[in-house]
């Protein structure tokens, strides 16, 4: 028996057999609910009213089976926080040429595919000059917040659901930034996409196996040119895509596009470059060879598996500071804040540790001047109490400051390796180049407040913006660069961090946060 699902604010409706769960049904409608566990009911973020016979209640869309015709009401999707500036590689405008050509009016798409968040940005393909970007959720984030999640979906179920999600979220991206710079799809003549193994697997159908399981080496690594229709992209008939090779299991396309965008293999003094996130990636010089690494930091940068944690979208805290002793907080958008997302988390705790708040070992305690702010709620969890009062506080519970130990000290012991890796001290490295959105919304102190990078390294901390984007960009604008970007992949040491006892025994000292008034 087929029942019908309206799903609001966007009012798409479909058909599915009785017994489809609510989260099922959105995707195969296209509506985007977030679900950083993969529908295991465990994060309790899917919540959405059900509306049927008369009757509203909140449900959890991955366990709940749709049994009536009914209206389902989603949180609205939010817009991301898109970073439009970063810091640019000069190259000449010498753009991969065919025989066909070019429609008036056409423009290149270059895609950082990220894990969490899609960014298109459009170029105009006489000058290669970039006249809009838009970013979205990556509507994959209903299969689970991370990697590892989402491949352990495709290899129990099938990978098939997430290729269609994410040529989806790429159409539906294209056709939004599109419709900014007053062109269409079939305008698009060149597209490049830049992502992390696990991403540029899935798109293109590739077998996950192997990057599920020891020694996590990918299905195909190099460079590519493909029809865009043969990946499901809706653009120019003629239309090719650009994908730049990957690494190894956890250091992708996106990684290669940031070494590309920073000339990375020019650089002769020691410099980091870091990539915070989900799946956080490290590439490391000293002058003559790369090293590079994967950690599997988890969704806490993301916001997810923190109780009031959210993404960077309207509503979520990114910064914290403390004068005379009060706590003040900037919410993106403005307004009441809604939750914390990783930046925010970073800064809080970073905050917390400086009080005394939180002491070395994660604790939280009734000590400084943010001490009447240590809670014990209803249910006996100690917390800190961010904003509001009552049931309506917003709570940072213990449970989330030890999520944030574990991702910062993945961080920390990647790093620590690929020092010792290349015989360096933090002393010697001159530059620490931190990518993405979520270095450029963060204070570079609290990276050192809570121990995620040496102190060593305090006050060469640099952010470059979307490095991985702009690598994108790169590749549309030079041909040569794309073509030469699988020799600088192959010049990388690709270290898997499973198999060094470095990582293993920095990962246990990094969980401690440093000693208060310390790096």
């Amino acid at each position: 028996m087929i029942r019908h699902v309206v799903f609001q604010p966007s009012n798409r409706s479909i058909g599915v057999p009785h017994g489809t769960l609510v989260s099922d049904a959105a995707r195969q409608a296209g509506v985007w609910i977030d679900s950083p566990c993969g529908g295991n009911g465990t994060c309790k973020k899917c919540g959405v009213t059900l509306i049927a016979g008369g009757k509203e209640e909140t449900v959890l869309a991955c366990q709940t089976k749709v049994e009536t015709d009914c209206v389902v009401r989603t949180t609205s999707e939010s817009e991301i926080v898109t970073l439009s500036s970063a810091s640019a590689r000069a190259v000449t405008f010498a753009p991969y040429t065919r025989t066909a050509a070019y429609p008036d009016g056409a423009c290149f798409a270059a895609f950082d595919l990220g894990t969490t968040t899609i960014v298109c940005y459009l170029l105009d393909a006489k000058s290669g000059r970039q006249i809009a970007v838009h970013g979205m959720q990556n509507p994959q984030t209903a299969f689970g917040a991370d990697v590892i999640a989402r491949a352990a979906y495709a290899l129990e179920n099938s990978a098939n659901p997430l290729r269609v999600s994410a040529a989806s979220g790429l159409n539906r991206l294209l056709g939004k930034v599109c419709r900014i710079a007053g062109k269409t799809p079939e305008q698009v003549v060149l597209i490049s996409i830049v992502g992390n193994t696990v991403m540029h697997h899935l798109l293109l159908g590739y077998p996950v196996d192997a990057l599920a399981r020891a020694p996590y080496e990918p299905y195909r690594s190099e460079k590519l040119i493909l029809p865009a229709k043969e990946l499901g992209l809706a653009a120019h008939e003629s239309c090719e895509v650009l994908l730049p090779p990957v690494i190894g299991g956890y250091v992708g396309a996106d990684t290669v596009a940031c070494m590309s965008a920073t000339a990375f293999d020019t650089l002769l003094e020691p410099t980091f470059l870091i990539d915070i996130g989900t799946n956080g990636e490290l590439a490391l010089t000293d002058g003559q060879k790369i090293a590079v690494c994967a950690t599997a930091a988890g969704p806490a940068f993301e916001g997810a598996n923190i109780s009031c944690g959210m993404r960077a979208i309207d509503g979520a805290i990114e910064h914290f500071s403390l004068e005379d002793g009060r706590l003040l907080c900037r919410v993106i958008g403005g307004g009441e804040p809604a939750g914390i997302c990783g930046s925010g988390l970073i800064e809080l705790v970073s905050l917390l540790c400086q009080t005394g708040a939180v002491d070395e070992t994660g604790l939280l305690r009734q000590n400084g001047c943010l001490s009447d702010r240590v809670v014990q709620t209803q249910t006996g969890v100690r917390a800190f109490r961010i904003a509001g009062e009552g049931n309506d506080a917003l709570l940072l519970t213990q449970k989330d400051i030890r999520e944030l130990q574990l991702a910062k000290a993945a961080m920390r012991a990647g790093v620590e390796t690929l020092i010792g890796v290349l015989s360096l001290r933090p002393e010697q490295i001159k530059e620490v180049l931190l990518a993405g959105a979520f270095g450029a919304h963060l204070s570079p102190d609290a990276l050192f407040g809570v121990g995620l990078l040496p102190g060593g390294l305090s006050g060469r901390v640099k952010s470059i913006g979307n490095a991985a984007g702009e690598g994108a960009k790169a590749y549309l604008r030079n041909f040569e660069l794309f073509q030469q970007s699988e020799a600088l992949a192959e010049s990388a040491d690709y270290i898997e961090l499973t198999d060094s006892d470095t990582f293993s025994e920095c990962f246990i000292e990094a969980i401690a946060f440093p000693e208060k008034g310390a790096n």
